[in-house]
């Protein structure tokens, strides 16, 4: 049975709050020493976080679901929201006066989700909004560890998290790391999911072998380091206003490992349930504030910049808390019709 980690809502929170703060407050700091070490630089570190506790979660859910529930709960969990923010999103470009609406071709690719994959493999780039870029890697990587279990079953999964590991360290190798159907197998990102499966695969509670303990922690250790080392290659600084920043992030990713790890260790203590419900909805929070926040929230921001005399981050805070609003509308609304869907849809295991 699934052990719930209720301190991973909290977590899953922060991480979509970092990012929201990197897309609002990025860069306004004062010119010097302050703006090169801005805390709103490292706030999309928040999306690797997403990946390993994807990782760890995805994870326990294949392992204890099978593969017809584990699809059709992926998919409750990730499309009706998903069109519902999209098409939200899109229509708010169109009546925004400053909105900058993507072309409705682009619209309809980015509803497949796989948008980032498909708009230059059919000549459009635009996206709905730009961070449905991760979006497209969560999904693969679902796709691939549900094929998987459901090919070779789950006890052999120890080989899917191995081999991936080895197709993305050759990849690099072999300098084929950007050829289109290699970066389909999320050779950049497969560090963090493979790190948060193994943290899973090492918690399990089932029977193991001795060797099957020693493949989990030794999982657990090449690929914390493997993502020390292959960050800064696979996923460089667009843009560095510290000179240290390339070493910060790559090291950073042992902060990640830890918090994660923290998180979990501390969800055994969380048994009140008014904290445990608390935590639920800050979690739900979580998907419909990363859909809703970046092109909606940076389109209104400079909206009211063009027409109110208040400064820039007194702007973004008012937007931020608007957002979270929404966000949290969205989540209650989407609440109601997961569990319509999966009454609907999901069988009894």
């Amino acid at each position: 049975m699934k052990t719930y980690y209720t301190g991973l809502d909290l977590l899953r929170f922060i991480a979509a709050l970092g990012v929201t703060n990197f897309h609002y407050f990025f860069g306004l700091a004062p010119v010097g020493l302050t703006a090169t070490l801005t805390i709103f630089r490292y706030g999309n570190l928040g999306v690797p976080l997403f990946f390993i506790i994807s990782g760890f979660v995805i994870s326990q859910s294949v392992a204890n679901s099978n593969t017809r529930n584990f699809a059709i709960g992926r998919f409750i969990r990730l499309y009706p929201m998903f069109w519902i923010a999209c098409t939200f999103t899109y229509l708010f470009t169109l009546l925004m006066p400053n909105g900058q609406p993507v072309k409705f071709a682009e619209y309809l690719i980015s509803m497949t989700m796989l948008g980032d994959k498909l708009s230059s493999l059919l000549g459009y780039g635009g996206l709905v909004d730009p961070v449905y870029w991760t979006l497209a890697v969560e999904l693969l990587f679902y796709i691939g560890i549900g094929l998987f279990v459901y090919l070779f079953s789950w006890k052999n999964i120890r080989y899917f998290f191995w081999g991936w590991l080895i197709v993305s360290a050759a990849s690099f190798a072999l300098h084929i790391d950007q050829n289109f159907f290699i970066k389909m197998l999320l050779v950049r990102h497969a560090s963090y999911f493979i790190m948060g499966g193994a943290i899973a695969l090492y918690l399990e509670e089932r029977i193991k072998t001795n060797l099957q303990k020693l493949s989990d922690k030794l999982l657990i250790i090449t690929s914390l380091l493997y993502t020390i080392y292959i960050s800064p290659i696979a996923v460089p600084a667009y843009f560095v206003p510290n000179p240290l920043d390339g070493k910060i992030i790559a090291y950073s990713n042992i902060v990640l490992f830890l918090l994660v790890i923290l998180f979990i260790y501390i969800s055994k203590y969380l048994k009140n349930q008014k904290t445990r419900m608390l935590f639920a909805i800050i979690g739900g929070l979580t998907y419909p504030l990363y859909l809703l926040h970046q092109t909606i929230g940076n389109t209104l921001i400079q909206y009211l910049q063009q027409n109110f005399s208040y400064s820039r981050n007194e702007i973004a805070i008012v937007v931020e808390i608007l957002v979270l609003i929404l966000s949290y509308i969205a989540y209650r609304k989407d609440k109601e019709l997961r569990l319509y869907l999966r009454n609907k849809l999901q069988t009894s295991e």
